[in-house]
């Protein structure tokens, strides 16, 4: 029997859950508890994954840099946000141009429940706008319990004890920049920015599998407030990156439509998930994978790039949205998305990522000619 939103408990990020739709889509089908079994579950495995995901991307980019590999042809994902995808030709000059020379980015993940208590932070560093380092803590590690000098609070505590992610994120760096120092003092003089994320808003990321529907969705939760009324950011930057502010300030279409020409060349990349996570996923949670995930992607398929630009979301300003739970998605041509028999391919072939040249103004029948690459970082195949 499907879950309604209205059976959702009240917890402080309930009203953004229509802003993912893969989020609702898994609620509605497997309900709250499985949500929260999963991401309880998933603290042991986002080592293990992060690991090997920002690894690869380091050694990607520097394969690039080196001319050992076609970097026009190969995707791997960002170290900052390490949800999203970027060619590797692409990679340094996009990077800096979003965050400068030098420069720590922090991703702090927040417990939708729990008091909106820190998940886990994850800090990566680049230089000329290629990554060179990480590091992660999880909810046990004593990092967390640092305290903020002048309030007293533990790190933990931020989201539970200040007023909103902005004032929060302010907090956070005051401690993290520290550390940072301590860990790393060739950097303390660089640049520092932190990315304050809720739970629910990296689940649904997560989900996504086209790169540009993942690009328009991070505009989403960061104009939570301003174009859809929600109380405060399902994520933000403190302090804001200058050019980053400026374009997630343009419209959705047009945002989507900049970042994806910076990352990918306005290519349409499948995102692949590496074997790891998709090991974890059916293992221990094969009703997602299997009933939700691949179900869905064989049945309906991607939406093509010129239809994310399009897609109208539900008009969370209207209360009643709510009240009759009208969370759809609505896309021009639903009919005419990307199928997997199109592409001649399978959903395991799918899963590990494959490139496309399609684009917004790519009109004609997606079919398996349009296929670049399959794969990620370097275990990518060439057609």
């Amino acid at each position: 029997m499907p879950y309604s939103y209205g059976e959702l408990p009240d917890f402080r990020t309930k009203p953004y859950y229509p802003l993912g739709q893969h989020l609702v889509r898994i609620y509605s089908k497997l309900g709250y508890d499985y949500l929260r079994k999963m991401q309880d579950a998933s603290v042991e495995m986002e080592y293990p994954v992060l690991k090997e995901r920002l690894s690869e991307t380091i050694a990607t980019t520097q394969a690039v840099m080196d001319g050992k590999l076609e970097g026009d042809k190969i995707i791997s994902y960002m170290i900052f946000p390490p949800v999203s995808s970027q060619r590797g030709d692409l990679t340094q000059g996009s990077m800096k141009l979003l965050y400068g020379n030098s420069v720590d980015l922090t991703f702090i993940v927040m417990d939708d429940n729990r008091d909106g208590e820190i998940f886990f932070i994850l800090n990566g560093h680049e230089e000329e706008g290629i990554p060179v380092d990480w590091w992660m803590v999880k909810t046990d590690d004593e990092l967390l319990e640092r305290r903020h000098l002048k309030l007293g609070y533990k790190l933990k505590e931020l989201p539970s004890k200040v007023k909103n992610l902005t004032e929060c994120g302010q907090r956070a760096i005051q401690i993290l920049k520290d550390v940072r120092n301590e860990r790393t003092p060739q950097w303390n003089a660089s640049a520092y920015h932190i990315s304050m994320v809720w739970g629910s808003g990296m689940a649904n990321q997560l989900l996504i599998r086209s790169s540009w529907e993942g690009f328009a969705n991070l505009w989403d939760g960061v104009n939570a407030k301003r174009a859809y009324g929600l109380p405060d950011y399902w994520f933000c930057y403190v302090p804001w990156p200058s050019f980053v502010h400026t374009l997630f300030m343009m419209s959705r279409q047009q945002w989507t439509s900049r970042i994806c020409g910076l990352m990918t060349g306005h290519q349409l990349y499948l995102q692949g998930m590496e074997d790891i996570m998709t090991n974890w996923l059916q293992e221990n949670f094969p009703e997602l994978y299997h009933d939700v995930l691949k179900e869905h992607i064989e049945k309906n398929g991607i939406p093509p790039p010129a239809q994310t630009l399009e897609c109208q979301l539900p008009n969370l300003k209207d209360k009643k949205t709510y009240e009759t739970e009208n969370f759809d998605w609505h896309y021009p041509n639903p009919q005419d998305f990307i199928k997997l028999e199109d592409l001649e391919i399978d959903f395991d072939t799918f899963i590990k990522g494959v490139l496309l040249n399609v684009t917004h103004e790519t009109n004609e029948k997606v079919t398996k000619a349009h296929i670049i690459s399959y794969g990620i970082g370097r275990n990518t195949r060439f057609v």
